[in-house]
């Protein structure tokens, strides 16, 4: 019984219930869940926000559908604050109820939404020859324009179970570069046209020059153990030519969301936090990282407060957020 108080709680503070019945005599009450609004001014200065200098937050929302009663379904219940969305599923299912549910974050809160694929095979119907791989790349540049997504994340994970002809290794060690620079003519910072291109997982695992084609490189520094771990991580990106403001650390909370990461995560002095706010603290020693994130960001949605840890760590990293 506790628990089930508990997660009316957390409803309610995340959200207006409007009860109503259509009859007097109607049985059963039909509940009607809706985002608080706020005046237009709020939003004219959050839209604004994007555009300042901040630490960026990010994650990666699964289980998205936009309806049915579990409010952690939509993305615009997430914290106002954060930048970049990127959507980890079925992608292009866009049901009426996803469609509005995205394009109120993004023209009203100024978010952007991208999605996630496996960058390791490609489907059967392209070659693995050059040409296919281009085609290939192309083709996910249609889908994104066709579904009006603001950029693509490039889930890529060589030696951690990521296998498939666009690894580089023996054999294809081009086959990598052929697919990032073919997108990189409609997505990221050589681009021009805005869209965002960014590889999470192993981001240093790429060709000499790749890494300044790509927005940003997001690790999945899971269950971190400290500052030296994320310094040693940036390490290897900044031997590739990452800059420390491309990159975004992230822990993962599928699993580890009621804690906030790991709970026994050291910083450089020897105080122990939840690894997510290590993360917000944390910068390498090369310059100012780019931000931090989480994996299942939507699981955090029944902690009390919601999404406690994630608006801690956006509050620790831009102390004028009101979170």
């Amino acid at each position: 019984m506790k628990k089930f108080i508990l997660y009316i709680l957390a409803v309610l503070a995340g959200s207006s219930l409007f009860i109503a019945c259509e009859e007097q005599n109607e049985m059963e009450a039909r509940v009607v869940q809706t985002v608080p609004e706020k005046p237009e001014a709020y939003y004219e200065n959050l839209r604004a926000y994007r555009n300042t200098d901040h630490y960026i937050a990010f994650g990666w929302f699964g289980n998205w559908s936009a309806a049915g009663p579990a409010m952690s379904t939509r993305l615009a219940n997430v914290p106002d604050s954060m930048d970049i969305i990127s959507i980890w599923g079925d992608y292009n299912k866009i049901t009426p109820e996803m469609k509005a549910d995205m394009e109120y974050v993004r023209r009203v809160k100024g978010m952007k939404v991208i999605f996630t694929i496996f960058a390791h095979s490609i489907p059967e119907e392209f070659e693995v020859t050059k040409e296919g791989i281009e085609a290939y790349a192309l083709a996910v540049c249609d889908s994104l324009d066709k579904y009006d997504y603001d950029g693509l994340d490039l889930d890529y994970e060589p030696g951690f179970g990521g296998v498939g002809p666009l690894v580089s290794g023996p054999g294809h060690m081009d086959n990598m570069e052929i697919f990032v620079r073919k997108l990189s003519e409609k997505l990221g910072p050589a681009s021009g046209t805005g869209k965002l291109l960014t590889i999470d997982g192993v981001p240093f695992h790429l060709n000499e020059g790749l890494a300044q084609l790509f927005d940003y490189g997001i690790v999945q520094a899971y269950s971190s153990y400290g500052d030296s771990d994320l310094q040693d991580r940036f390490d290897n990106a900044d031997a590739n030519g990452w800059k420390p403001e491309q990159y975004i650390f992230t822990e993962n909370f599928e699993s580890l969301w009621s804690t906030g990461g790991n709970p026994e995560y050291r910083d450089s002095k020897g105080r122990m936090m939840p690894s997510l706010l290590g993360m917000a603290r944390f910068n390498p020693r090369q310059g100012k990282k780019a931000g931090v994130g989480t994996y299942h960001m939507e699981y955090e949605y029944l902690a009390l407060p919601d999404y406690k840890y994630l608006r801690q760590a956006i509050q620790i990293m831009n102390p004028a957020i009101n979170e």
